[in-house]
């Protein structure tokens, strides 16, 4: 066997060893954070709250952030075992008319415009994390470090979530449209204690690099 022949084989070898070495240290990435969030307790979560809504459309409009609007109440039902979301937003539009309601359901079959929202929750996140073949990697954000945990979903769709020192998804991030060029974040702060399971009471997501929701948590519920 010749020179060229063997250095092929022995960086194949140093390649193979690197991806299994990164799944397993996504995989005990993972049990740590689920084990911290309680989130073998969850089959479905119910959660409500209320903030702030914004109209996102197609088109990013020429002062750069989209158009605000009062949330009056965000209902959302999440079942882990169907991959299932199902959101009802009440907002003041500021017209005569006074409130608009929004309901947005999305499975696993659903477009990904509509499926990705399941999959940036901190436990839809978890369960695409723990299918899906994950890796992980450290990286400094704003002088913090996180473990930065990235798998792929069908159809090339690219989730990756930020794991602090605390074993807690404080960002999940994933991308959208047309050309997979648009970048959506939730940041989650705050979780609090719900019979075992941590949920997150302050919920931001930016689309585009300008806000779209922020919603403060009032009540969780978990069945298991």
């Amino acid at each position: 066997m010749n020179r060229v022949m063997q250095s092929c084989l022995l960086l194949a070898g140093v390649m193979a060893l690197t991806g299994i070495g990164e799944a397993q240290d996504a995989s005990a990435v993972l049990t740590a954070v689920t084990k911290a969030l309680g989130a073998d307790k969850v089959g479905t979560l119910h959660y409500t709250g209320s903030g702030s809504s914004y109209v996102v459309t197609q088109d990013r409009p020429s002062g750069g952030a989209w158009p605000h609007r009062v949330m009056k109440s965000y209902t959302r039902d999440l079942n882990l075992k169907t991959s299932t979301s199902r959101t009802q937003v009440v907002r003041n539009n500021g017209t005569p008319t006074g409130e608009e309601t929004l309901n947005h359901v999305a499975d696993a079959n659903s477009p990904w415009s509509l499926q990705y929202e399941f999959w940036i929750t901190p436990y839809g996140f978890l369960k695409g994390a723990a299918a899906n073949h994950a890796t992980v990697e450290a990286k400094t954000v704003g002088g913090s470090l996180f473990k930065v945990v990235t798998f792929t979903l069908p159809g090339n769709h690219k989730v990756a979530g930020y794991i602090n020192d605390m074993n807690t998804i404080e960002r999940v991030e994933t991308w959208i449209g047309d050309k997979g060029d648009t970048i959506v974040e939730a940041q989650y702060r705050d979780y609090k204690d719900f019979n075992g399971v941590q949920f997150p009471m302050m919920v931001t997501e930016k689309q585009a690099g300008e806000l779209s929701l922020i919603l403060i948590v009032k009540d969780v519920q978990v069945e298991s």
